[in-house]
């Protein structure tokens, strides 16, 4: 993972190359927050609004496991669902969510992304 000295906004996101050589700059995963961009390897990947804002929040808490009700509060800032009912604490919204990001991600780097089985989600960074 490299940081751009020239924009601190860019940050990366704890995950070593595949290859577990030392990084070079433009490999990894990195995540730009003032652009709201993400990188692979160099290579820009697209993520919707709450892609961006779920990965953002798991990487800045690295093997911190998270439930489903605190990502819905955390993330979509709310407890309620469009219709006005509460969001069930097992809601299968970060379910899709973190699929979608898995697959964006990769095999390599969707892999950092753990299901914790009955409990959440974790983001594990991948060892340096």
């Amino acid at each position: 993972i490299t940081t751009s000295a020239a924009d601190p906004a860019a940050r990366p996101a704890s995950a070593a190359p595949p290859s577990g050589d030392q990084a070079s700059p433009g490999h990894g995963l990195l995540l730009d927050h003032a652009q709201r961009r993400v990188r692979i390897d160099g290579r820009e990947v697209q993520l919707t609004f709450q892609e961006f804002e779920l990965l953002a929040f798991l990487t800045a808490h690295p093997a911190v496991v998270f439930t489903r009700a605190e990502l819905v509060e955390r993330i979509w800032h709310r407890t309620l669902g469009q219709d006005g009912r509460p969001l069930p604490r097992d809601s299968r919204t970060v379910d899709v969510h973190v699929s979608r990001l898995r697959r964006k991600l990769g095999p390599c780097y969707g892999a950092c992304l753990v299901t914790e089985y009955r409990v959440g989600y974790q983001f594990r960074p991948r060892p340096a």
